[in-house]
């Protein structure tokens, strides 16, 4: 185990979330990682291979108290602002490792990411999701990676006639969330509702797109109040039927984004099928 006396001060000194190399006397070099994390400071010599750890007292009623309150002021703070939260960190690999696995279990690789223009911010410690609409950036989410806080703080701004759309093609699939619509857009065209309603502004475009629509929502069966995504899907198809656009609902155990882009490509052809439209 090594010594804190020897790499505990510098950790100190890091930024929640850093790292930094220092020289160790196993040897020549800087072998040694020393890590500020959430929880302690933790050490590491690629040569030697010992490590050291050492756990940040635990913090008192009143201080996670305090702590919860400036975390909840901020986030208000944030809804109030249609500007994306700032300041932006791209690099991905620097990322913490929550926020990384968010988007590689949707099968997204780095230059997806980058395509995405998804980045990390770390005041808030969320992914930021922005919405783009002719090169400019007109709403954004922000997506928790702990667990703690609301899982998406949105700008509170009108988007009665926002969608998420990716990809180009003959028909248009209308999912639920933006990585869904994305990973569809890759091999079709997605375009997220940024939630479970249609709009009367959305109804209209998809009017004016004269497109056969394909409604591709989250299967919640299971759930303990019944099957929101579905009945949401219910309705929507509802909504495109009684203003006259052909439309299919699709029903799959997991969440677009969770498919692979084989298996969307399936899905879809399927639904091609049924619609009597070339694959």
């Amino acid at each position: 185990m090594l010594d804190p006396a020897g790499w505990l001060a510098a950790a100190q000194e890091l930024d929640e979330g850093k790292s930094q190399r220092l020289g160790h006397d196993c040897g020549l070099g800087d072998t040694l990682i020393v890590n500020h994390k959430p929880t302690g400071w933790a050490a590491y010599c690629h040569r030697c291979a010992d490590k050291g750890w050492v756990p940040k007292p635990l913090p008192s009623l009143a201080e996670k108290a305090q702590r919860r309150a400036a975390q909840a002021a901020a986030e208000r703070a944030v809804e109030a602002d249609p500007r994306p939260p700032y300041p932006a960190d791209f690099n991905v690999a620097g990322w913490p490792l929550a926020a990384r696995v968010w988007l590689y279990k949707a099968a997204l690789f780095d230059r997806d990411i980058a395509d995405l223009g998804a980045y990390y911010n770390e005041r808030l410690n969320r992914v930021i999701l922005p919405v783009v609409e002719d090169g400019r950036v007109v709403y954004w989410q922000a997506r928790s990676i702990t667990g703690d806080g609301p899982k998406y703080l949105n700008p509170r701004v009108d988007r009665s006639s926002l969608v998420a759309c990716y990809g180009e093609d003959d028909v248009i699939v209308l999912t639920e969330d933006i990585l869904s619509a994305y990973r569809v857009g890759q091999v079709s065209q997605g375009w997220s509702l940024l939630g479970t309603k249609i709009t009367t502004p959305v109804l209209a475009r998809l009017l004016a797109e004269g497109k056969p629509v394909l409604v591709w929502l989250d299967d919640d069966h299971g759930r303990q109040f019944g099957n929101p995504g579905q009945a949401a899907a219910g309705k929507i198809m509802r909504s495109l039927t009684n203003v006259g656009i052909v439309c299919h609902k699709i029903v799959t155990s997991k969440d677009p984004k969770l498919l692979s882009r084989a298996e969307i490509k399936e899905v879809l052809a399927a639904c091609r099928s049924t619609l009597r439209l070339s694959v």
